[in-house]
């Protein structure tokens, strides 16, 4: 399982990184970076799905995005101060590659189309977030649910038969929204047809009703 940030390197540069990595497994629910602490690693997820949140007061916490293979773990503070600016644990039995840092920056060093590639990467989480606080500050209720489905649906749970495990609680942290409000916002969805709940697990039935909702709310 090779991330596509890997594919541009040669033999040798890839070697570099296979003798300087640790793979790691992980249950549901335990930590795999802890925000505020050094970042001594950069990472690349294998296997499972992952979270990855902003923990604020109160115990309310910002989730950004889920990863799942072969996404990649590193920025932005991995040419600035080299801290951790979110949390990542995972929602299932997962694993990952930790690559010590200094080899990574190394590599980038050493070959130009893998800088470039990931520079990339920064940019395209970069712009993922804009949209993401877009919809938190501009859609009403029904648009952040619509529009958090979508993400899930099309990005994460792809290969999982349609079917969305997610936590109604990590749904919360997603949208900005209570978890009352997203349970109540679910079970309308479910009412209308759009969506299918099965026990804690959801079935997009409608998606371009799905999306009509995300456009106009």
């Amino acid at each position: 399982m090779k991330s596509p940030l890997f594919q541009v390197l040669t033999e040798e540069e890839l070697e570099l990184i296979n003798v300087n990595k640790r793979q790691v497994k992980f249950k549901k629910g335990e930590i795999i970076v802890k925000q505020g602490a050094p970042m001594s690693h950069v990472i690349s997820f294998t296997s499972g799905i992952a979270k990855v949140y902003i923990e604020a007061s109160g115990n309310r916490n910002l989730l950004l995005q889920f990863i799942k293979p072969t996404n990649f773990l590193g920025a932005p503070g991995i040419f600035a101060d080299q801290i951790h600016y979110s949390s990542v644990s995972a929602i299932e039995e997962s694993s990952v590659c930790f690559i010590d840092i200094h080899i990574f920056k190394k590599v980038i060093k050493m070959n130009e189309r893998f800088a470039e590639q990931f520079m990339e990467l920064i940019s395209w989480n970069g712009i993922f977030n804009y949209e993401r606080f877009t919809c938190l500050t501009h859609k009403n209720t029904h648009g952040r649910l619509a529009d958090s489905l979508i993400y899930l649906h099309e990005k994460i749970f792809d290969d999982r038969d349609h079917l969305i495990s997610i936590s109604r609680q990590d749904m919360a942290e997603l949208t900005g929204m209570s978890k009352d409000t997203v349970i109540r916002t679910l079970k309308e969805l479910n009412e209308e047809g759009v969506i299918e709940i099965i026990k804690n697990d959801i079935r997009i039935l409608e998606i371009d009703k799905l999306q009509k909702i995300s456009m106009i709310s």
